[in-house]
């Protein structure tokens, strides 16, 4: 299960080195060809799937309508963002193009382990806002799912 949140620096190719408090678990989600599927849903944060994990969650989106305008528009965000990167032998992911520019990316990034995910972050535009809710919200939270 990954959890929590580290910070890593971004190099000149695009590349970063995933932290040591998600490497381990994360290598073991994605298997012995280390594959991930790298996308967004939004254009403000990288979601990075273990092949495995990504896999789950495709066939579970391949099983919805395909006749409905928001799923169809969700499939098209995920392809238009999405890329096939391996972690390299030193434990890299290279963040390519689309979403190095997207993101504005050039140095920090904030990452977050998500379950069976990594959530990545541009770091300055997260710490300009960091996440936060309000009691009201965390009220309804509770009373809805009971956490």
């Amino acid at each position: 299960m990954l959890r929590g949140h580290a910070t890593a620096k971004v190099d000149e190719k695009g590349r970063f080195k995933i932290p040591s408090e998600f490497a381990a678990g994360f290598l073991q989600l994605c298997g012995d060809d280390r594959r991930t599927f790298m996308t967004s849903q939004d254009g403000e944060r990288i979601l990075i799937y273990p092949m495995p994990v990504w896999e789950e969650y495709e066939q579970a989106l391949d099983r919805l309508p395909r006749a409905d305008p928001e799923l169809d528009r969700l499939r098209l965000t995920l392809s238009y963002w999405g890329q096939e990167i391996a972690v390299d032998g030193q434990g890299r992911l290279r963040i390519h193009g689309s979403l190095l520019r997207e993101l504005a990316i050039d140095g920090a990034v904030s990452i977050f382990g998500k379950q069976r995910l990594l959530e990545v972050w541009n770091h300055d535009r997260l710490a300009a806002t960091p996440p936060k809710l309000d009691r009201a919200s965390l009220a309804r939270l509770a009373d809805k799912y009971g956490i």
